[in-house]
């Protein structure tokens, strides 16, 4: 009979042993909600800026002066073009104006405008250096 007690306290043991992994499983019910998936961003449009230096009215594309060398940028007929704030045309760009906008740079290195500002007011100046006060006379002069 102690054998018995003994075999089947064994018994036993193995038997929780061998369910202990099961029981420490999550519950495996996926989340149902409503939501649907975020729609993926389109790429953000980059920026472009310079100053004309020629302006190709056949193919509509100019010719910028920028810090990283020349740029072309072509303009289509969906460009959104303003000069000084105002609604303009791509007629309205000239040799020497200051331009900025936002588009995709193509793999030819050519950006497409998605939007073209012409600015035809003087870039703001740098401030001056600073001078130093002038010294005060000296005492008994």
């Amino acid at each position: 009979m102690k054998s018995i007690t003994k075999l089947s306290a064994i018994l036993l043991a193995a038997a929780a042993c061998a369910a202990w992994p099961v029981m420490a499983q999550t519950n495996s019910t996926p989340n149902t909600t409503n939501t649907a998936p975020a729609a993926p961003r389109p790429p953000k449009a980059m920026s472009y800026h310079g100053v004309i230096l020629s302006v190709d009215s056949t193919s509509m594309t100019l010719t910028l002066k920028a810090r990283a060398g020349e740029t072309k940028v072509k303009i289509t007929s969906a460009t959104k073009i303003r000069k000084d704030g105002q609604p303009a045309q791509f007629s309205d760009a000239a040799e020497g104006m200051r331009v900025s906008g936002s588009g995709k740079k193509g793999d030819d290195g050519i950006w497409t405008a998605n939007t073209l500002n012409i600015l035809t007011k003087p870039a703001p100046k740098a401030p001056a250096a600073a001078t130093p006060p002038a010294a005060p006379p000296a005492a008994g002069q």
